[in-house]
């Protein structure tokens, strides 16, 4: 593996001052937590899992190892400038536990969007 891509990881919380607070649309607001940068292994997407994702209504772009004692439950992710959601996470048993695969999509599919803003 290279581990030469880097992406940033960050998580989303709700304020404990805007637990009932939602946005002009009714989603419930969020906080983003500092942003993490880690070192990652990018992998291809498989035909079969880009389908399914399509058919549940995501369009599922990238896949990343990361090693896992660096990944905290994070729900986006940045890389080469554009944010990801991370649709599904998968800790390799085949690796003992080391690496954690990060499956992400568009921000933009079913109307995402980070921040609460959807």
């Amino acid at each position: 593996m290279r581990w030469s891509d880097e992406i940033t990881l960050i998580s989303e919380t709700i304020p404990a001052d805007y637990e009932d607070a939602t946005n002009e649309n009714g989603f419930g607001l969020t906080e983003e937590g500092m942003p993490v940068k880690v070192y990652a292994n990018k992998k291809s997407v498989g035909y079969s899992e880009f389908f399914k994702a399509k058919m549940a209504g995501y369009t599922e772009e990238l896949k990343f190892d990361v090693f896992t004692e660096e990944y905290a439950g994070q729900t986006l992710a940045e890389y080469n400038g554009k944010r990801y959601r991370v649709l599904r996470t998968y800790i390799d048993p085949k690796t003992g536990g080391e690496y954690t695969e990060l499956t992400l999509s568009d921000l933009s599919e079913r109307g995402g969007a980070a921040g609460g803003d959807i």
